[in-house]
């Protein structure tokens, strides 16, 4: 059986800030002792409000928007992503993404792969479901998210990818690249008559476990296939110990999140001088450098011209 298999990628990034998204603590999660750089916004005590967005968090996401060739919108909505999880204090996530709103970046393109939309929104707290425990460290810490169309068809095509992008990021000094990255990564196949329905690979955290989740779930989605089977839609994580995928829940659609404008943050409007002042200060791409290396006339060639 001749298979084809389809790979989309929603990387997650950490900003290189001083400051979380939405209040003053600091970004510092690594560092400092569990539940010590909170405050009552990021830890969503009654009554707390946001203070304004960090506008170094605004600045890089658009520099990074700009340099993936993203079309930058001007008018930007903060949205409330809903889900129950022991991580999320206010019960929602605030994001510049969703239905019927424009995101940030969109329309990219990068080493050959579109990209669909580059967002910014806060990051969960830390939750370790066997112990319970909660960091509220992470909760409201700045984060980017690169949506790509699902044009890989393996895991090697994915890796040299994303290699190239970190390489990117780390040169802009926009991500932090001690925290690594997030990624969930959406994999189904095709065959000439079939196809599996798309399922959402979870918060895989390494270049490693990327590689292995890919290829196992390649493997099993190829193996339905051959049983006539189509499998089903859903989320599933990457079990070290058990060097397969496993389930984790359904998939959720897009109606699950409720989402909705958030009343407590205002409109963000971004001027055409603020895009064309951030879009001058980029520097030259690792990938530019690296053609003009090849094309420019070696030392002799430069010697005998006239």
């Amino acid at each position: 059986m001749e298979i084809k298999p389809l790979i989309g990628l929603e990387i997650h990034g950490y900003l290189t800030t001083k400051e979380k998204l939405f209040c003053s603590c600091p970004a510092n999660y690594k560092d400092a002792s569990p539940n010590s750089n909170i405050c009552p916004i990021c830890t969503a005590q009654p009554g707390a409000k946001p203070m304004l967005p960090n506008k170094e968090a605004l600045k890089k996401v658009i520099a990074i928007a700009l340099m993936l060739n993203c079309k930058i919108n001007s008018r930007l909505i903060w949205q409330r992503k809903h889900y129950d999880w022991p991580d999320l204090p206010k019960g929602y996530q605030n994001t510049l993404s969703g239905p019927h709103i424009a995101p940030l970046g969109e329309q990219g393109l990068f080493s050959g792969i579109k990209i669909i939309e580059t967002h910014l929104e806060e990051d969960p707290a830390k939750w370790d479901p066997k112990s319970g425990l909660i960091d509220y460290n992470r909760s409201g810490i700045p984060l980017i998210e690169i949506v790509t169309e699902p044009q890989f068809h393996s895991s090697e095509e994915v890796i040299s990818w994303l290699n190239k992008l970190l390489l990117t990021l780390s040169y802009m000094k926009a991500v932090d690249p001690n925290a690594g990255i997030k990624a969930d990564v959406n994999v189904n196949v095709l065959s000439k008559n079939k196809k599996s329905e798309r399922v959402e690979l979870k918060n895989l955290n390494s270049l490693d476990s990327i590689k292995k989740a890919v290829d196992y779930e390649i493997q099993r989605q190829t193996e339905l296939l051959k049983e006539g089977k189509s499998g089903k839609k859903e989320s599933r994580m990457f079990s070290e110990e058990k060097n397969k995928t496993v389930l984790m829940r359904s998939k959720e659609g897009i109606a699950d999140y409720r989402f909705i404008p958030d009343p407590d943050l205002p409109l963000i409007e971004i001027s055409e001088s603020w895009i064309k002042k951030i879009k001058k200060e980029l520097p030259e791409s690792p990938e530019d450098k690296i053609c003009l290396l090849y094309t420019s006339p070696s030392p002799r060639d430069l010697s005998t011209s006239r």
